[in-house]
C-alpha cells in the first residue's frame, strides 16, 4: 500500500534511468552502449537526463599459444573503456575500465572468426557490467557529498570538469 508502483523505479534504479549515454564509435561500440542502455535503464530511455555518460572503447588481440607451424591457437582480447560520467557542472566519474578473455584459433577460417566474436561478446557484457557497477557507487558517493573536491577535477576527454546536462 505505501510501497512505490510496481513499474516506478526508486532509488538508484531511478538514478542510473537518468543517464544518457553518449554515441560510441564503431559496431563494437554500439553493442557496448545496447549493452549499458539494457543495465541502467531497462524500461526504456528517460525523457530527462541528469547526467551524461561519454565512452571511448579500445580493443586488442594478443596471441598467446603457437603450433610449430607458427600457427597462433590461443589468444586475448582485451578491451578498454574510458568513462567520464559527468552532471551538475561535475565530473563524478572519470576512470578506465578493462577486462580481457581468451578464445581459441581453430583450424577453419568461419570457426576461428566465429571464437573470436564470442570472445567480443563476453568482453563487452563485462564491461557492460563493470560500468554500471561502478556508476552506480560513484552516483551514490556524490550524492552523499557533492561538493567534494574531487568532483571539480578535470575531465578525461579535456576541459575542466564536467558538463552535465540538467
Amino acid at each position: 500500500m505505501y510501497g512505490a508502483p510496481s513499474g516506478a523505479a526508486s532509488g538508484i534504479d531511478a538514478n542510473l534511468a537518468a543517464i544518457r549515454i553518449e554515441p560510441i564509435k564503431d559496431r563494437i561500440g554500439q553493442q557496448l552502449r545496447n549493452g549499458l542502455l539494457q543495465r541502467l535503464s531497462p524500461r526504456g530511455e528517460a525523457a530527462d537526463y541528469a547526467y551524461s555518460l561519454k565512452v571511448v572503447l579500445s580493443e586488442g588481440v594478443s596471441n598467446l599459444g603457437f603450433r610449430k607451424d607458427t600457427y597462433a591457437t590461443v589468444a586475448n582480447l582485451s578491451m578498454s573503456a574510458q568513462i567520464q560520467l559527468s552532471g551538475d557542472n561535475a565530473t563524478i566519474l572519470g576512470e578506465t575500465v578493462t577486462t580481457t578473455v581468451y578464445f581459441d584459433h581453430l583450424g577453419p577460417r568461419y570457426a576461428s572468426v566465429a571464437t573470436e566474436r564470442d570472445a567480443q561478446e563476453r568482453a563487452l557484457n563485462q564491461l557492460a557490467d563493470d560500468i554500471r557497477n561502478r556508476i552506480a557507487v560513484a552516483l551514490q558517493r556524490y550524492q552523499a557529498n557533492p561538493n567534494d573536491e574531487r568532483y571539480r577535477r578535470r575531465s578525461l576527454f579535456g576541459g575542466e570538469g564536467g558538463e552535465g546536462r540538467r
